[in-house]
């Protein structure tokens, strides 16, 4: 999600929250519910004022309905990329996506033990690829990191036609070399 749209959030759940507070509120005191109830019924009177809250209301269920459409359509890439040719519509799943930077990560021949993949959408279309990995005990880190990162990369682009436009690697841990006992 883009920064304008978490800050569009935030401010309206914190709206929701002072909604509810002062629905919690008036319910625990008669006196706030009297005044809320006296407020409501004061800008009811007025054909100015009944037009503004109306106005007010009606902006604030758009915004409403636009985030939680936003949001339910922004989880995870939308489940699918979708590809367009002259035949038809090609869909993508996000899954084989990761399943793809999971097996270059590990036929790179750089000393991937396990790895983890987690994609998710970039600037114009491209994706973003995180991996999380294991490494063997014997192995150059910084040349394994760049070796998936182009092996990543370039399978991803290969098999799906999808730009990526960049792949973070972060070695989670090193195996340890356990002792020999001979005897």
């Amino acid at each position: 999600m883009n920064r304008w749209v978490r800050l569009i959030l935030i401010v309206f759940s914190f709206l929701l929250a002072v909604i509810f507070l002062v629905t919690i509120l008036t319910m625990a005191n008669m006196d706030i519910l009297s005044g809320v109830v006296s407020m409501i019924l004061n800008i009811a009177q007025r054909q100015s004022n009944r037009t503004v809250a109306l106005v007010i209301g009606l902006a604030g269920f758009i915004v409403a309905t636009v985030m939680l459409i936003i949001a339910v359509m922004s989880g995870r890439l939308r489940k699918t990329r979708i590809r367009s040719n002259e035949i038809g519509h090609i869909e993508i799943g996000v899954e084989a996506i990761e399943n793809i930077a999971l097996n270059a990560a590990k036929i790179s021949q750089s000393g991937v033990k396990t790895a983890k993949a987690r994609v998710s959408p970039s600037k114009g279309g491209a994706l973003s690829v995180k991996l999380v990995i294991q490494a063997f005990p014997d192995v150059e880190i910084p040349m394994m990191m760049a070796r998936v990162q182009e092996r990543v990369k370039k399978d991803i682009e290969k098999y799906t036609g999808i730009e990526v436009s960049d792949v973070m690697v972060r070695v989670s841990k090193v195996e340890t070399i356990s002792p020999r006992v001979e005897r």
